[in-house]
């Protein structure tokens, strides 16, 4: 957890972080992104993947794709941002880029067991480094209340950037699990927020959102033999002009609007 102290009348006094609001993106689906969605299904699949060693994420995932397939990973990346951007008029760069394929197996064949739902959060660092995250679903037939949802904060006591160890444990290579403190610990963190946007798992689709958003994976359950698989990606250094979210918000437009209001 990271803490700054401030100097307030000579005393140290203990601030908490300050929790990143969503500034520049909205959030967006797309569905039948890929036309063909099997070849990049089954590509995805012959790569070789691996879990974190401390648990920072659930699942296996390959390399990222500009260390396998420089061209390949510069037209998905184009591919996406196009879901805001006209490219063929506007030109655009970006300093960063990941895209990997994650597979997720179920934690137990059980559907509502607390160990196949992910954990509300967000996709910033403490430098901030990316400005879009987002994934796309692979799997051809899969429970579609294996999604994603986003999230709003309502309570003003919540701590970013803490560490849930009941998470690392289990999403670790030892799959560690303590059914009592693990539950616990999941219930109390839920009770930060409120659901605001469900997105269902449908082969080929699309989301995107500001990483500033909180959200999690609904389920890791799978009806069919095959793990949950996604394309994930995080972009950041954009140079692109105004971000959406910006364009959305100009007071030329609240302006008028609000004086017809009156």
């Amino acid at each position: 957890m990271e803490i700054m102290n401030n100097r307030e009348n000579g005393n140290s006094v203990a601030t908490k972080p300050k929790v990143r609001e969503v500034e520049k993106f909205f959030s967006v689906a797309v569905d039948n992104f890929f036309s063909d969605p099997i070849s990049v299904k089954n590509y995805g699949k012959s790569l070789p993947m691996e879990s974190h060693p401390e648990g920072n994420w659930p699942g296996r995932r390959t390399k990222a794709l500009f260390q396998i397939d420089k061209d390949l990973n510069t037209a998905l990346m184009l591919k996406i941002l196009s879901c805001y951007y006209d490219l063929t008029y506007q030109d655009m760069s970006w300093e960063r880029g990941r895209l990997f394929f994650q597979e997720i197996p179920a934690f137990s064949p059980e559907k509502n067991d607390i160990r196949n739902k992910g954990w509300i959060h967000q996709d910033t660092t403490s430098d901030n480094i990316y400005e879009l995250a987002g994934l796309i679903y692979l799997n051809e037939s899969i429970d579609p209340d294996s999604g994603t949802s986003l999230f709003q904060l309502v309570k003003d006591d919540y701590v970013t950037y803490q560490r849930h160890f009941a998470k690392h444990l289990l999403f670790g290579k030892e799959g560690d699990y303590d059914g009592e403190y693990y539950t616990n610990q999941y219930h109390k963190h839920e009770s930060f927020f409120l659901e605001k946007t469900i997105f269902k798992n449908i082969f080929n689709r699309l989301i995107m959102y500001d990483p500033n958003e909180f959200h999690r994976a609904n389920s890791y359950f799978s009806t069919e033999t095959e793990p949950r698989l996604t394309l994930v990606y995080f972009i950041g250094g954009l140079k692109a002009g105004r971000y959406p979210m910006n364009r959305i918000k100009n007071e030329e437009y609240d302006s008028f609007i609000d004086h017809k209001m009156r």
